[in-house]
């Protein structure tokens, strides 16, 4: 009888730590999707220069390429998948038929990425 109050006793207390292990865990986690989601949200805001195509070009790629490796950290999918689709928003900007038109067009379709990236982080 005592053995068993023993057992039972330590399967408590072992299920106990385990239940707070996942709470720490899922603490991380979703202090691990807040910092992904923060910068992810800053480098969305990118924007075009008309005034300087090749650093505009150099910048949409940066940015495209730290979305990306911001995506390959998050581990919600529907996380990962707006990331994704915001950098290739960003790396989809045709740099050389840069002009008021193209950037209005680009601008409305990244909006949408966006909208999306802030649903996701929410």
């Amino acid at each position: 009888m005592r053995h068993r109050l023993i057992t039972a006793l330590s399967a408590a207390a072992l299920l106990g730590a385990l239940t707070a292990c996942q709470a720490v865990q899922d603490a991380g986690n979703a202090a691990d999707k807040t910092s992904i989601c923060l910068e992810a949200l800053r480098l969305a805001n990118f924007s075009p220069s008309t005034q300087n195509l090749e650093q505009t070009a150099q910048d949409a790629k940066k940015t495209s390429e730290e979305l990306t490796g911001l995506a390959e950290r998050a581990a919600d999918t529907t996380l990962r998948d707006a990331i994704n689709g915001m950098a290739e928003q960003v790396q989809s900007l045709s740099v050389p038929n840069l002009d008021p038109t193209t950037v209005t067009n680009w601008a409305q379709q990244k909006l949408t990425a966006f909208t999306t990236l802030a649903q996701a982080c929410g």
